[in-house]
């Protein structure tokens, strides 16, 4: 997917390779119809965490993984065959969504977590 940054009469573009998955639900969220108040709050949430994110980066402010993170992230990789993305080693962020992302489905495949996703006790 490729996105057009346009500042007034100059435009910018920028290659963003996501993975499909990421592509796709970045694609529902800015082609959201129905309903219009929803849609728009949704627009507006992530056009804000992307000014927050690119603000952080451009003045330093980006976190690292934790060390714990990027031990889980990498036995999740491995379990599920999946290469871990370059930003994911590098910006907590990022780390979090590809956890939040794939995290379950690690825990249901390591026997973790029941179907319903009820951890076993």
């Amino acid at each position: 997917m490729c996105f057009r940054l346009v500042y007034e009469d100059s435009e910018f573009q920028v290659a963003l390779p996501f993975e499909a998955h990421i592509e796709d639900r970045l694609f529902r969220i800015v082609s959201i119809a129905e309903p219009p108040q929803s849609a728009e709050r949704t627009r507006n949430d992530l056009a804000r965490r992307l000014v927050d994110l690119i603000t952080a980066m451009l003045e330093g402010e980006v976190l690292p993984p934790t060390e714990k993170q990027v031990k889980y992230a990498v036995a999740i990789a491995r379990e599920l065959s999946l290469e871990l993305p370059a930003d994911v080693l590098q910006y907590r962020d990022a780390m979090t969504v590809f956890l939040g992302v794939h995290a379950e489905q690690y825990r249901r495949r390591k026997g973790y977590a029941r179907p319903n996703g009820v951890l076993p006790s």
